[in-house]
């Protein structure tokens, strides 16, 4: 009995870890990428990270306005995440904060900035960074009275109370949040399907799954509606219905919808996303429990061999599966 304990602790444990990486996940993905289901995302990321340089130089030698900078330098920012070259990522995202910081009209950009910058950050588990981070987001959200972007805010802070295993705090963040982002008169797409994402962890993080079902439900009715079929958005609505399904005692079809959010993720994000790590951590958890070792092994060593090549260990790629948020990355 014993052992048993230990081994659901285990699990669980490493599922609250797991969860986030699907909570940030959607937004880190930009608008070509959200839709794209033939070209590899790592074949893209390099030739924008190519074409972005190139525009920074231009708009640099032309002294273009600091605001048109920072844009670009934010583009750089998200292809260098989506390549998994994340110091150069951090870099160009700071650079682009420094640009919008002389443009007073850029707040809203800003705002926006800070929240991908903190997903990146919560992506491979500088969780306290990321936290202060998506703090200065709000703060600015809230000046600029914008509803979505309050909503927004709220979502991404709803995934920080998550990897720190405050579900309640997680679940009010993020009803709150979608209050905002369908009372508003426009409401980002990856926006919503975060916060449909979010309160699901949040909701069967602590006894409340029925309810996260019915909002794994809606995330995949919206991905479904909203986006590209087999886009990266629609791997991580399924994986999050694979999750509450499991939690309900639904195995089979819990199994079924894990394996085909993975299939999709493997064809749109870069072999050594830790995004599609945490994916697939959330599967091997789901192995274990169903006592199926030698399997629950060969996805670990899988996972160990994507993470090595990136720098980023084990544990710290599984801190983020919520990512959707962000964005949905």
């Amino acid at each position: 009995m014993l052992f048993l304990s230990h081994h659901r602790t285990f699990v669980s444990e490493l599922l609250c870890k797991v969860g986030l990486l699907l909570l940030t996940v959607l937004i880190a993905l930009p608008d070509e990428v959200r839709g794209q289901t033939t070209n590899p995302q790592l074949t893209w990321a390099h030739a924008r990270i190519s074409q972005v340089l190139d525009l920074i130089r231009s708009a640099e030698q032309q002294h273009l306005p600091q605001e048109q900078q920072g844009i670009l330098w934010a583009e750089l920012g998200l292809a260098y995440w989506n390549a998994t070259e994340f110091a150069k990522a951090e870099d160009a995202y700071n650079k682009s904060l420094l640009c919008f910081k002389g443009a007073p009209s850029a707040a809203p950009r800003y705002a926006a900035t800070l929240e991908e910058l903190a997903s990146l950050y919560l992506s491979y588990g500088r969780v306290s960074d990321a936290e202060s981070t998506d703090n200065e987001a709000f703060v600015v959200r809230k000046k600029l009275g914008d509803p979505a972007g309050i909503g927004v805010s709220q979502i991404h802070l709803a995934n920080i109370a998550l990897v720190k295993h405050q579900f309640k705090k997680a679940e009010q963040l993020g009803k709150d949040g979608m209050r905002n982002l369908q009372s508003a008169s426009v409401s980002p797409s990856v926006g919503v399907l975060s916060g449909f994402i979010t309160l699901t962890y949040a909701l069967c993080s602590h006894k409340h799954c029925q309810e996260g079902f019915k909002q794994a439900q809606l995330a995949v009715l919206f991905a479904n509606k909203n986006f590209e079929p087999e886009s990266a958005p629609i791997g991580f609505a399924l994986e999050t219905l694979g999750f509450a399904e499991w939690k309900r005692g639904a195995k089979q079809d819990a199994e079924k919808d894990m394996l085909d959010g993975i299939r999709i993720l493997r064809k749109t994000l870069a072999p050594t996303d830790p995004r599609l790590a945490g994916a697939m951590l959330q599967y091997r958890a789901y192995l274990l429990e169903a006592d199926r070792p030698a399997e629950a092994r060969d996805i670990q060593q899988e996972v160990s061999v994507m993470t090595r090549q990136t720098g980023i260990g084990c544990s710290n790629c599984a801190v983020s599966v919520n990512t959707l948020s962000n964005g949905w990355r």
